[in-house]
């Protein structure tokens, strides 16, 4: 813990949009998992400590809340257990499971390709910024790739979305496994998520 750098997270502040208030509750579902009642008070004093305070047992699910918030919750999570990457990865697997908005759509396109069609439609219930293009859709040789546009948050987030991907297709497919292949911290002109499954 400590190594988070303030001046990146008043870089982030600058990012405008807003984030849907479940990506705080799913956060703070999967501390509880991970470290209980003491460790998601140790995250909401960490928060505040900074100068963001979030109360996280508050946030409503369908509100509007700034996404600048959305990626320093990421960043303070990892800081404040000393979380690996790949740990935010697994954390971004895991949101889906405790989200009822999700929970809610994928009741309604419980098919893949009905599924496929909302991907834009999903982007845009959670966020106000940026968005979600399907490339490629070829179900018999069970590849997807979706192209998300105007949007540069931070790579943890990159990672985070790369879990979250893949565990939504698990909603419709068997063993989908997702890999960010183009990254706008790597100079490419949009984030491309490319699935596959068998």
């Amino acid at each position: 813990m400590g190594k988070i750098n303030k001046r990146e997270l008043e870089n982030l502040m600058k990012i405008e949009g807003k984030a849907r208030g479940v990506v705080f509750q799913t956060d703070a579902k999967y501390v509880l998992e991970e470290k209980g009642e003491e460790g998601l008070k140790k995250l909401e004093k960490r928060m505040e400590g900074l100068g963001y305070k979030v109360d996280y047992g508050k946030v409503k699910a369908t509100d509007w809340y700034p996404i600048s918030l959305r990626l320093i919750s990421l960043l303070v999570i990892k800081d404040t257990f000393d979380w690996p990457d790949l740990k935010i990865r697994e954390m971004g697997n895991t949101a889906p499971k405790f989200s009822f908005i999700v929970k809610f759509l994928f009741k309604i396109f419980s098919f893949l390709e009905k599924f496929v069609k909302q991907i834009p439609k999903f982007w845009k219930e959670h966020f106000t910024i940026g968005s979600l293009e399907v490339i490629t859709f070829d179900e018999k040789n069970k590849k997807l790739v979706i192209h998300l546009k105007n949007v540069k948050f931070h790579p943890l987030f990159c990672l985070y979305l790369e879990g979250y991907c893949e565990r939504i297709l698990q909603f419709v497919v068997k063993q989908p496994t997702c890999k960010e292949t183009k990254c706008v911290f790597k100079n490419d002109p949009y984030h491309e998520y490319t699935f596959t499954w068998q």
